[in-house]
């Protein structure tokens, strides 16, 4: 139930992240959210309730940008993202919305504007228990990077990222919300660096799209980070065991595996050490059978 909150509702507020146009806060909420377990039950406050306090700068000057924003949010209570109301500053007059999965909403915070509205619009679309937790990944995250290969345009590393993705916690079906995800901690994970990726934006934003957004996908795309020394944006996914050095074949090689099902036969880039015992058993102009 979407309400007007006083700001004086909220304790403990402390920054946790901004850009230009927003500053995330956490809270506590004193009321908390109102909400029913069943449609038999009487609505009830969960008290003292963790919230994410989302300011919008200078938001006063433009109520219909304030209402376009909160009209994003699904007016479902078990959505991955929940807006419980709208709160002002009483001293600085900014607008806030008050949502829920204060476990995650700074993870969207990337100081690039075009990629926070691209990261956030991915949480927003989460409706399925099985679909992905897209996050921006700071890359003091990740430790014991390795190089394992590189073309023209990308590096590939491995690394283990020490809090790890979010993940749906099932041992309580029922229980759809923000409290009820957990990190994978100190996971491995593949780190493709995109080359001088920070000129090109929406190139990036259109390669991310081609990913699958179900957490059961062979290639599953965690986030996006940004080298700090070079500015090379990074994809970080689960694994990448293509690498030919070839960017055609490289391409050609990804596409096949981004849609890959299970009943499906796995293409991938297979090095030539990898084969023993090579005999040649026919040839003619154009091709060489080897067994």
């Amino acid at each position: 139930m979407l309400k007007w909150i006083p700001y004086n509702q909220f304790n403990n507020i402390k920054e946790t992240c901004k850009n230009s146009l927003i500053t995330l806060y956490s809270a506590i909420w004193t009321d908390g959210p109102l909400y029913k377990k069943n449609e038999w039950n009487y609505y009830t406050r969960d008290s003292n309730k963790e919230v994410a306090l989302k300011c919008l700068h200078k938001s006063q000057e433009s109520i219909v940008t304030l209402i376009d924003e909160a009209k994003k949010y699904s007016t479902k209570n078990e959505a991955f993202q929940v807006l419980y109301g709208i709160s002002q500053n009483p001293d600085t007059g900014n607008y806030i919305l008050v949502q829920n999965n204060s476990i995650n909403l700074a993870n969207w915070i990337s100081g690039n504007e075009i990629f926070d509205d691209f990261i956030q619009e991915m949480q927003l679309k989460i409706n399925n228990r099985d679909d992905l937790v897209f996050e921006w990944i700071p890359y003091d995250q990740f430790n014991e990077i390795k190089e394992t290969g590189t073309n023209g345009l990308i590096t590939i590393y491995l690394a283990i990222w020490k809090v790890g993705p979010l993940k749906k916690n099932w041992s309580d079906e029922d229980n759809w919300s923000d409290e009820n995800y957990l990190r994978d901690s100190n996971r491995e994970v593949s780190l493709k660096c995109l080359h001088n990726s920070q000129e090109s934006i929406n190139s990036i934003i259109n390669e991310i799209k081609k990913y699958p957004t179900n957490h059961e996908a062979f290639q599953i795309l965690y986030g996006i980070s940004q080298n700090p020394v070079t500015g090379d944006y990074i994809l970080v996914q689960n694994n990448y065991i293509w690498n030919s050095e070839n960017e055609k074949i490289d391409d050609f090689i990804r596409e096949r595996q981004l849609i890959f099902d299970f009943n499906g036969v796995m293409l991938e880039w297979v090095p030539y050490n990898q084969f023993n015992e090579i005999k040649e058993t026919g040839k003619n102009d154009l091709i060489t059978t080897l067994l």
